[in-house]
């Protein structure tokens, strides 16, 4: 389409609309002598006398009149003037209302001719050709149309003033009215409003398709450079064959937190409202960010919807990186993307773009400096109104209140965490990224490992089970040091631990090609490994400046002192840059427009500077002076007030990296200001105590940040009691009319007779990240929660804490535990809970239990999850303040013992008691039912119930409860029982004396609601039983 020659068609319908309706107009008003100018034409008409009046409206049947819509109608009604009237309406009320026209019916209103109607007729058909027929013609057509116009236009004008007996001075006066108008338009430029009030719609989508496509074409998103400074060659990785689901959450920080599915995402905002819409994703240093980004870029530009919906429902889609500084408006934005390709365009483009079905993703508000917050600003202003568009923030969780300071009220606002890769997914991760670098870079390593060598590692690393792992950016370094340095790894290897191997190889990399270039090939190793530092220190500073700076790419001057310190030290420029910096080419359509220096991520950036501060600390140190931290910040980045909220990640790196020689006093010092950087929740503080190897007066000084639940207590005497938590804060059996009795409250996982999900008492969810529950606050003596993720936090925590209770829950390999037994040693132990045990029993228990057990356990035992030996028995038979119980039975032997221990055992302060049978139980092994207690809370489950073992099923449940005791929730978990199978089962129940079951549960995948709503009557009038569906989740094979 040429717009050129679509400007001279959208003169001819402004033509139109200004002189030719205005001409219509003066028809009107010049054939209703008697109108009063406040009164609307209908008001007018209806007053005329019937018997003298010479219009259509009074002579002709109402049944011939033509029909108004709506909106006409309400023209009419405010419009006394007629100005808001369209021509087509003005024709209307010309025929009706005018005196002397032809009649409604009549040719002349149909035909060309040189009367009046016919001439009204002739304005009427150019219009309705001009709306719709091309808008696109050239300027001659466009004279050749106009002066016809013109024409048409002064004799009408010049019939009216004959019919309706009007003056030669009006009628000169209106005709040099409307020449003036029609040279006005004819002559001056075409306003963008004025062009975008008539193009047609097919226009727009002509030209944002064709920008859509032309930004596929030069998306660049189907490889990722996963940091290729550490090889000569450029390495590029399949983003397709590597990327992984990572896991969001919702609601986090008002704590209604609830799982979104990952190709979900888009859908929590898209058409939720009649504003536009922000999706904020929040995610820690690393969690993958940047690549979901370009992971969403890829997917729209090749149009595919399977792994995040209602990307294709974009018609176009810009991204905006905070970290670069050369474009300060939307109208930058729109220029770099798309001129000079579209330079026709060029004026209409922004308001085009910006009234689309249009995606803007922007990524690392915690990146962004002075010109990247100006051009978000302006986006948002711009998109305001748009409902078709959606903006998407991401951003660090210290800069996530600065970027929700830039989104107006007038915006629909969600926002979510990402969490990083759950647990299941890491390993083949790793798989999938070393299998690429194998690809990407063939023969750079001497022996690349097998996939037992992998395996072996990720097994040693811990990789499933330890937190910093879920980030995606400490993978790719496992991945990298996996492939180039295996044996630099152990299971105590901390993220701290994996940039300094990074540093390390990279440097082991660099010497390699020092030996060989022409510039330092002579030069000792001592020498050249001196001159090496010294340029890293001269870097580490440029670094933290341009940190402070907001800026994540080195200014010229910056990149000029590095290049200039190496020809200070005979060091080749090139390679000293490349081997810690990447080149970044800032690309628009229009082809290269900047190179510059910049870190592969901002954490190497962070760790840089952390470094930097280091190096000033020491170096004053040795010179007896001191400065505090705080100060060497300011006085090296030159600025008058420093963002310690955006130096967290820094400060947290220093933390991780501070010397053992440095004193107690410059230790509390950069913790506090790890405080003052935001650094206040408890999973925040135990993510640093686990993400590095913190000094042991760094972990003295943390703790008195981290606010842990729990007072101390004092010194074990055998012989008394240990203070036991108030009543309040203990579980507590509901009245009889409430549901089963619940050994925790509504917000826990133990079984509830209302709950849609899986009822069985279950550890927290293994990938949240919400460490305010693992050590939640119970009054004045709340425990300390330890779970799989925070093993190793606990381990280097527990030996600098004063007595303490604690909860052990783990999902895990129980042997994980083995680690933090030395540490416990001082501690007492109220709950060990072997998840992994209970919900996947075997008929010979676990090796390490015994030996756990006899290690923590203490009298005071008040919970205990997994399965019973001869030594848990013994145990279990000593403890009188036990409160919860959740055992699984996979053998007869362990059936032996559960019978000892329902006979041997009081129970007096037993409140839930939850039994899971698996099919290798023999009836006959349950001699005793359980015992008929009122505060005691029974839920025995069987596994596996088929068609076959319906009978199996039904006796052991008459084995295990009495039959008429009442109270009971019986479950069935991964069950295969039809309809027809259920409807048996309750039966034979009935005829075994089974009665007064509180609830009976099935899996919600054996039958539907409307089967259910079949058994519900048989269960109810056979067991006296509710009858739920199920999602026994954590039981599923």
């Amino acid at each position: 389409m040429s717009l050129s020659k679509m400007k001279y068609g959208c003169k001819v319908l402004m033509n139109l609309e200004a002189a030719a309706k205005e001409v219509m107009k003066i028809v009107l008003i010049w054939g209703t002598p008697g109108k009063d100018p406040k009164e609307d034409i209908i008001t007018y008409v209806k007053r005329l006398d019937p018997s003298t009046s010479k219009t259509n409206y009074v002579l002709e049947d109402k049944k011939s009149h033509p029909k108004l819509d709506n909106t006409q109608k309400e023209k009419v009604k405010n419009d006394s003037s007629c100005d808001t009237f369209d021509i087509t309406l003005l024709l209307i009320f010309i025929k009706l209302c005018c005196m002397k026209m032809a009649h409604l019916n009549d040719a002349a209103w149909f035909s060309d001719g040189d009367e009046l109607e016919n001439l009204l007729y002739q304005i009427k058909k150019a219009q309705y050709n001009a709306m719709h027929e091309s808008l696109e013609i050239t300027k001659t057509e466009f004279k050749e149309k106009t002066k016809k116009l013109r024409k048409d236009l002064i004799a009408t004008l010049t019939k009216a003033k004959e019919r309706f007996g009007r003056s030669d001075t009006e009628l000169k006066k209106e005709i040099n009215n409307i020449e003036v108008a029609m040279k006005r338009i004819t002559e001056e430029p075409l306003d963008l409003d004025d062009f975008l009030r008539y193009y047609h719609s097919d226009f727009q989508e002509h030209i944002i398709s064709r920008m859509a496509d032309q930004l596929k074409q030069h998306m660049d998103t189907k490889h990722i450079k996963p940091l290729s400074f550490l090889t000569t060659n450029k390495v590029w990785l399949q983003l397709d064959k590597i990327y992984t689901k990572i896991k969001f959450m919702e609601g986090r920080l008002e704590g209604k937190e609830k799982n979104v599915d990952h190709p979900d995402l888009i859908k929590l905002v898209q058409g939720k409202s009649t504003k536009p819409q922000v999706l904020v994703v929040e995610g820690l240093a690393g969690s993958g960010k940047t690549t979901l980004v370009e992971q969403m870029t890829k997917k729209w530009s090749n149009g595919s919807n399977d792994s995040i919906r209602g990307l294709n429902e974009y018609k176009l889609l810009l991204t905006v990186w905070c970290r670069d500084s050369h474009l300060s408006s939307y109208s930058d934005l729109v220029d770099f993307l798309f001129q000079p390709s579209t330079p026709e365009y060029k004026e209409l483009l922004p308001k085009l773009i910006k009234e689309s079905s249009l995606l803007v993703i922007i990524d690392g508000i915690d990146e962004v400096n002075e010109s990247s917050r100006k051009l978000i600003r302006d986006i948002l202003d711009q998109m305001q109104g748009n409902s078709k568009c959606t903006v998407m923030f991401t951003t660090r969780p210290e800069a996530l209140q600065e970027g929700l300071q830039l989104i107006p009220n007038t915006y629909y606002r969600v926002e979510v965490e990402l969490v990083g890769i759950p647990m299941g997914q890491r390993k083949d991760f790793l798989h999938r990224y070393l299998d690429e670098l194998h690809k990407a870079c063939p023969g750079t390593t001497p022996t690349p490992p097998t996939t037992d060598d992998i395996n072996q590692c990720i097994k040693q690393l811990d990789v499933e089970r330890k937190e910093h792992f879920r980030l995606p950016l400490n993978l790719s370094i496992v991945a990298i040091l996996m492939y180039s340095w295996p044996d630099k790894m152990n299971r105590n290897t901390t993220q701290t631990e994996l940039y300094y191997y990074i540093h390390e190889l990279t440097l082991e990399k660099l010497e390699k090609r020092l030996i060989d270039n022409d510039l330092t090939k002579d030069f000792g190793r001592r020498k050249r490994l001196d001159k090496v530092e010294n340029w890293l220190s001269a870097m580490y500073c440029e670094m933290f400046i341009a940190l402070t700076h907001d800026q994540l790419t080195l200014q010229e001057e910056s990149v000029n002192k590095l290049r200039y310190k190496c020809v200070t030290l005979d060091l080749p420029p090139d390679e000293m840059m490349a081997a810690f910096m990447e080149t970044r080419t800032i690309k628009g359509l229009r082809g290269v427009d900047l190179d510059c220096y910049s870190v592969p991520h901002k954490d190497f950036q962070e760790r840089y500077g952390a470094l930097y501060i280091i190096q000033c600390k020491n170096k004053l140190k040795k010179r007896k002076k001191s400065e505090n931290v705080k100060q060497i910040m300011l006085t090296t980045a030159g600025i008058g007030e420093l963002k310690i909220p955006k130096m967290q990640n820094l400060l947290q790196m220093l933390v991780g990296m501070i010397p053992h020689d440095w004193n107690f006093i410059m230790v509390k010092e950069v913790v506090n200001l790890l405080q003052e950087a935001g650094v206040n929740r408890r999973a925040q503080w135990l993510d640093i105590i686990e993400d590095t190897k913190c000094t042991d007066d760094v972990l003295k000084v943390i703790i008195d940040h981290i606010p842990l639940s729990g007072a101390s207590i004092g010194p074990r005497d055998d012989d008394d009691d240990l203070p036991t938590p108030q009543d309040d804060d203990l579980p507590t059996l509901r009245d009889d009319d409430d549901d089963l009795p619940t050994a925790r409250n509504d917000d826990d996982d133990l079984p509830t007779a209302r709950d849609d999900d899986d009822d069985l008492p279950t550890p927290q969810d293994d990938d949240d990240d919400d460490d305010d529950d693992f050590l939640r606050c119970e009054g004045d003596y709340g425990p300390i929660e330890i779970n799989d993720r925070r093993i190793e936090a606990y381990r280097k925590l527990l030996c600098h804490l004063p007595r303490k209770y604690v909860e052990l829950n783990i999902t895990g390999d129980p042997a994980s535990l083995n680690c933090l037994l030395a540490s416990l040693d001082r501690h007492v132990c109220i709950e060990f809970n072997l998840w992994q045990i209970y919900y996947h029993p075997t008929a010979d228990i676990h090796p390490d239990v015994d030996q756990l057990l006899r290690k923590v356990w203490s009298p005071d035992l008040r919970s205990y999850a997994g399965q019973l030996s001869d030594y848990v028995l013994s145990r279990l038979q000593r403890v009188h303040s036990l409160r919860r119980i959740y055992l699984s039975i996979s053998s007869n032997h362990q059936a032996t013992f559960f019978m000892e221990l329902i006979t041997s055992t009081s129970f007096k302060d037993l409140e839930y008691l939850n039994v899971v049978v698996t099919s290798e139980v023999l009836p006959a092994a349950i001699t005793t039912n359980i015992p008929d207690k009122d505060h005691i809370g029974v839920y025995v489950s069987l596994l596996d119930v088929t068609d076959e073992r319906v009978s199996w099923a039904c006796e052991m449940v008459a084995n295990l409860i009495k039959p008429s005791q009442g109270g009971y929730i019986i479950g069935f978990l991964r069950s295969t029982l039809d309809e027809a199978g259920w409807i048996r089962m309750i039966q034979d129940l009935g005829r075994r004396g089974v009665k007064n079951i509180r609830y009976m549960e099935v899996p919600d995948t054996s039958i539907s609601s409307d089967q259910l709503d079949r058994i519900s009557p048989i269960c109810r009038s056979t067991l006296g039983a509710e009858l739920y569906r199920k999602k026994f989740n954590y039981w599923k094979k």
